[in-house]
Order: structure tokens, then sequence, then C-alpha cells
């Protein structure tokens, strides 16, 4: 099969591989349709990202049709329709005609586009972490029945694909009020997504610090915020939720490189992907923890909750974009990602469309 390679420099160039095998009862082989691109999959090959092992093909955003599946594999046969992460760092990714998965990290997709299904995966289960692996926020299920009592959450970056999964995945969980931060067009991407009623609002850090701190002590009211999910970490985007956070409040960071704002007297976890497999590189460092509890376990629950919001038409994926070329085109969407020419849109390519593919 065709599988595309990217370097450091972010070049791709297409090989000829053997198929994938399946090495593990709970693994599922699938047929790419759409394979989905991250900025994490220039990071990879560039070096940037030392908690991660190196792979050539470092794609793992996945729509696609099942081939095979393991013997354990009880949810998915050949032929269904699904969306899954591929394991970051593990070879047979994304970027090819063929990838290897996880049945925890796969979810049925009904009859919803391949081109959307691609754009779901990183951003909703990085989303998914954050506010109930992390932040451990509870599910409806977990509180009293008919409580309406507000549980407000700052979502910082409100307007990116995590930031967006984040927001989505909350009003179904039914947290208000939301204060999201964005900037820009950001907030036309974000407002629809709100309940004004319930007293969310977006905010724009454009504003500068002083005023988005005065502004997120304005919508929260009366309310006390505990929580906030950072998906931007960076430029005080930290410094600026920890001012509004009530003390020992909890504060999740996605990828937080050399974020050294945050003061004393918070509890602050990192976001990462990656710990939805044994095995990853698990560590105690100066952005608090990074290890998710029962990763599998937590894979195969929000997997499943993600395909039942997805199919049901509760979650509006951020606007995927092909781009074209197949394999070939990932290089231009992934040099896009490295120089931050992206704007509001998530790169897909079509693996059908490689040139040369029988």
């Amino acid at each position: 099969m065709k599988e595309a390679h990217i370097d450091a420099d972010t070049n791709v160039t297409l090989h000829n591989v053997p198929i994938p095998e399946l090495i593990d009862p709970h693994q599922i082989l699938i047929k790419v349709i759409v394979a989905g691109c991250n900025p994490k999959d220039w990071k990879m090959p560039a070096g940037l990202l030392v908690t991660i092992g190196s792979c050539p093909d470092s794609g793992d955003d996945v729509a696609g049709i099942v081939s095979v599946v393991g013997s354990a594999v009880r949810e998915f046969r050949p032929g269904d329709r699904v969306a899954a992460l591929h394991q970051l760092g593990a070879p047979h990714g994304t970027y090819a005609e063929m990838a290897l998965v996880w049945d925890h990290t796969t979810f049925h997709i009904g009859d919803r586009p391949f081109e959307e299904a691609a754009a779901m995966p990183m951003a909703y289960y990085m989303a998914s972490i954050g506010l109930f692996g992390m932040l451990r926020l509870p599910m409806m299920w977990q509180r009293p029945h008919g409580e309406e009592k507000p549980m407000p959450l700052v979502i910082y970056g409100a307007s990116g694909a995590v930031g967006s999964a984040a927001v989505q995945l909350a009003v179904n969980a039914g947290f208000h009020p939301l204060i999201c931060i964005a900037g820009g067009s950001g907030a036309s991407v974000v407002q629809p997504l709100l309940d004004s009623s319930r007293g969310d609002a977006v905010l724009d850090y454009r504003e500068g610090s002083e005023k988005l701190i005065e502004n997120m002590k304005a919508a929260l009211g009366k309310h006390e915020l505990h929580h906030a999910f950072d998906c931007v970490s960076e430029k005080g985007s930290s410094a600026n939720i920890c001012r509004v956070l009530q003390p020992g409040g909890q504060i999740s960071l996605v990828l937080p490189s050399g974020v050294t704002d945050v003061p004393p007297g918070f509890e602050v976890t990192t976001t990462m992907a990656g710990n939805l497999w044994a095995g990853f590189k698990n560590k105690s460092d100066t952005h608090g923890t990074m290890g998710l509890a029962g990763g599998t376990e937590f894979g195969y629950c929000y997997s499943r909750l993600l395909g039942y919001w997805y199919s049901e038409g509760k979650l509006r994926v951020h606007s995927p974009q092909v781009v074209e070329g197949g394999l070939l085109g990932v290089e231009k969407a992934l040099k896009d990602l490295r120089e931050r020419r992206n704007h509001g849109v998530k790169y897909v390519v079509h693996v059908r469309d490689t040139p040369g593919l029988e």
C-alpha cells in the first residue's frame, strides 16, 4: 500500500509498504477514506514533542471503513463506517491507504460525512480528557436529578479545534455559564454554540489582559470559578485565568510548552492525548499531573459518548477543508499549519485522490 512519510522539514514522500497486520486482539484495520491533519503531525518529526514516539507516518485522525477486526473487538465489524484516533507515535498511522487503530479510540459515525468525522478524533478526545479526565467535571448522570446548580467554566482559545470541541462537550454535559475566550472571527464560530440565557459569553482577548479579566469577572457575576481549560497555554493566557480562578481551583493546559506563569495555589494538569494508551511516557513536571488514570477505560466510555452525540447531530465539527493531492497534499496542509496559515479550519485529505494510486 501507499504511505506518506513526513521528515523534519515537513516534506512528504510516498512509500510502498506492507499492509499492516493486527498484533493485538483489540486492534482494528481501517481502510482510510479521509485523514485529518494536526499541528502535532509536523511537530513530531521535527523533534518538538519529546513525550511522543517517532514514526515516519505521523497521521492520527482517520475516518473510513473497517476492514479487519481483532478477536476481542465486539462493537465493530468489517464494513462499518467509523472514525478513530491512531496511537500517537506508533507505526501504521493514518497518512496511508490502511491504518491500524485500537477499539477503545474508535467510534461509529452513522451516515455522517467522512470529511467531518476525520476532523473530530484528536480535538474531541483532547477535549474529553481535559474536561472529564483532568478537571474531573461531573457528567449529567453524576449530578442529582433535576439539579440546575450553575457550574461555571472558562475555556480559553474556544474557537480553535480543541476549544470548539470543549465548548460543545460542555454544553451537552450541561455546564453553565461558559466563559469562552476567543478573538476576531473566532467569536462568530463560538457564539452559535452557546446559550446566552444561561449566562454563556464570548470575550475577546485582544482588548488586553486587564480588560479581559474585568470582563471575565463581570460574566461570572456572583458565581465562583473553580475550573478552567486553557487550550492556548501561551502569551499569558494561564496567568489571566488564574487572576479569576478561585484559590485551589483547577486549570488544565493543552501542550503547555514553556508555561511558567501559573502562580502557586492552583491544581495544574496537562491535557495530552497520549494518555489514552498504556506505555505513554508519563512524568511529573512543572505543568503538573500528566497521567490519566484508566486511559483505556476512559477511551472506551468517551468513544461511545462521542459517537452517540455525533450520530445524533449534537456535535458541530470544526470546518473541514479538503486539501487537494491526496496523501501528497499532506505536505501543503502541514506546512500551512507550521506557518499558522490556517484560520478556523481543519485540513483533511482524500486518500483516493493520491496520484498513482491503484
